[in-house]
């Protein structure tokens, strides 16, 4: 029986396939170039699960994903928290002072701006950490250094210059995952849910849709805005909830929420990560 295949972004190396061999190590990785196509082999069959990245402790949220998970068809059935742990990298005939230019993804360079500084580099924008180490292996500019993963050293034949260069130690990114269908969870267990909606355009309206959880018991762990159109005026939010969508007490906030809304979508329910205790 041929292996389950899990997809994320990115190049081998990469935080996602870092996080994909650890929390789902009996599959194989399926690296994609965009966010899009990372859930598009999903859908289309050719992978059965989805790693993306949602947001970070120290960077905030990934750009493009809100406007990706308003649209997206498929279901979100896990969630995981992992520390990143970023290291300057360079070839190996290369030491610490012949560098002056280090490349990286613009979350990694936010998460070590202070080394940056510190060490008097240049950082340049990449569009990932591993493709990064990749360039640097393959460019013969001599003081280049990418700051990636301990995997993507290794797999480019990086040498490592520092060690955990992020600025802060507790450096910690959620990630969702994403498959074609829900599974099935027992409804007394910890379980978050996870809703996108766009408010009617009325007073209070959002306190008003919001007000149902509060009534119900129902705890909410997340909740954030975007704009859905380029004139700013029409708003979509996403919330996380502390509940199985069975739950009665979620069946009463959720027809309140409607009351006050003119979309609302259950992107998927899954368990709490042992992380959030």
């Amino acid at each position: 029986m041929s292996k389950k295949i899990v997809s994320f972004q990115g190049l081998d190396g990469a935080y996602s396939d870092l996080v994909c061999k650890k929390f789902y190590s009996d599959f194989n990785t399926l690296p994609c170039n965009t966010f899009q196509k990372t859930l598009d082999a999903v859908a289309n069959g050719a992978a059965d699960l989805a790693l993306i990245p949602v947001e970070n402790n120290i960077a905030g949220r990934v750009a493009d994903m809100h406007f990706l998970l308003e649209k997206i068809e498929l279901k979100i059935v896990a969630e995981h928290y992992h520390k990143i742990e970023h290291h300057l990298m360079a070839k190996k005939n290369c030491n610490l002072k012949d560098i002056s230019k280090v490349y990286s993804h613009t979350h990694a360079i936010t998460q070590c701006k202070k080394n940056i500084v510190k060490f008097k580099l240049n950082p340049i924008n990449y569009m990932d950490t591993a493709g990064a180490a990749k360039f640097v292996k393959e460019n013969k500019e001599k003081g280049i250094s990418a700051i990636a993963s301990q995997l993507a050293s290794k797999i480019y034949g990086l040498k490592i210059l520092i060690k955990n260069f992020e600025d802060k130690s507790d450096n910690i990114t959620r990630f969702l995952v994403f498959a074609k269908n829900s599974r099935h969870l027992n409804v007394k267990k910890k379980i978050i849910t996870s809703i996108v909606f766009n408010t009617k355009n009325t007073p209070a309206a959002l306190y008003n849709a919001l007000g149902g959880f509060a009534k119900n018991g129902i705890n909410l762990t997340r909740l954030e805005s975007f704009f859905v159109n380029k004139d700013f005026k029409q708003f979509s939010f996403i919330i996380d909830v502390e509940s199985h969508p069975n739950n009665e007490f979620f069946k009463n906030a959720l027809t309140i929420l409607k009351q006050f809304s003119t979309k609302v979508r259950i992107l998927g329910f899954y368990e709490a990560s042992p992380f959030r205790k």
